[in-house]
């Protein structure tokens, strides 16, 4: 079962504070929150494709929570 997570997009009107950590706390779900201090800070450990994947994949859920 995928996890569900319902978030206010951020319309410049809103909490952006609040919006903030309500998206850090979306990121840390998916396991992509490391990804926000950019592809270089991401452990040595990880292949280039597995860095790829997890700013993408944080990018995407920061974008669909725009307007």
């Amino acid at each position: 079962m995928g996890s569900k997570w319902d978030i206010e997009k951020f319309t410049g009107l809103n909490d952006f504070g609040l919006w903030k950590v309500k998206m850090q706390a979306v990121l840390i779900q998916q396991k992509c929150e490391k990804a926000l201090k950019g592809e270089g800070a991401l452990p040595v450990t990880m292949s280039q494709e597995e860095k790829t994947e997890m700013v993408d994949k944080a990018r995407s859920a920061i974008v669909l929570c725009l307007v």
